[in-house]
């Protein structure tokens, strides 16, 4: 995921044609002077996570030399960036974003479909791990750009028992930014991983359709978050 910082700067061209030089411009001295002391100094429309990064295209994460598929992040603070909501999950309960961010690890994962065999495989690798999810008292949260009947069916026929949201319409993947990003019109596979202090640790927004982190690589993630002083 990449988020840019955008600020708009007005220019002001002034045209001066002699023999009325001095004139104009002892003019527009004060003028200028009055407008650009109303001008807006900062923008903070747009989230952002990393102000350093400037490349709006996908990125796997993956750090020249480096065999692990998930990038870790300087701690800083994300709680007050992150595109937070406030949805129900296919199971009816209603799930705040902003209330696990800062309260629990949160492992917020993104996939397109609720039918491909890749998005499948990984759905059941994440539950094969749940206990190791629980013991360290991580919230893993499921974004999954289909219907919501789609999702439940995934579910059921998974025995999938972490939360799960249908965003059918991409509104979600929009806000994060992950989606679209291959130019296909779907959700990017996209990985983000949240200390117990609402920092990102970690993140992954998939350059190819099968480019996942290991659950290994998330719990340990979330291990070292917990072990450096998160709680």
């Amino acid at each position: 995921m990449i988020w840019l910082h955008s600020v708009d700067n007005s220019f002001v061209h002034l045209f001066f044609q002699k023999p009325l030089w001095t004139l104009i411009v002892l003019t527009l001295i004060p003028i200028v002077v009055a407008c650009t002391g109303s001008l807006p100094t900062d923008s903070t429309s747009l989230p952002i996570t990393n102000p350093t990064i400037a490349n709006p295209t996908p990125t796997s994460g993956i750090a020249e030399g480096d065999t692990s598929k998930i990038e870790s992040e300087q701690a800083a603070p994300v709680v007050p960036w992150a595109p937070v909501f406030s949805v129900s999950t296919v199971d009816g309960e209603n799930l705040r974003l902003d209330d696990l961010l800062g309260s629990v690890p949160v492992y917020l994962v993104f996939i397109p479909t609720s039918t491909d065999p890749t998005d499948r495989s990984q759905m059941s690798r994440i539950q094969a791990q749940i206990d190791s999810f629980e013991k360290l008292e991580t919230e893993v949260v499921v974004v999954v750009s289909d219907l919501p009947t789609r999702v439940v069916e995934m579910r059921d026929e998974l025995s999938l028992g972490f939360a799960l949201i249908a965003d059918p319409l991409n509104v979600i993947s929009g806000d994060w930014q992950v989606f679209d990003g291959g130019n296909d019109g779907s959700a990017t596979p996209a990985s983000f991983v949240f200390d117990a202090l609402g920092t990102l640790v970690a993140r992954l927004v998939a350059a190819e359709p099968d480019d996942r982190p290991s659950v290994v690589e998330v719990l340990n993630v979330i291990e070292e978050s917990l072990s450096t002083g998160a709680l």
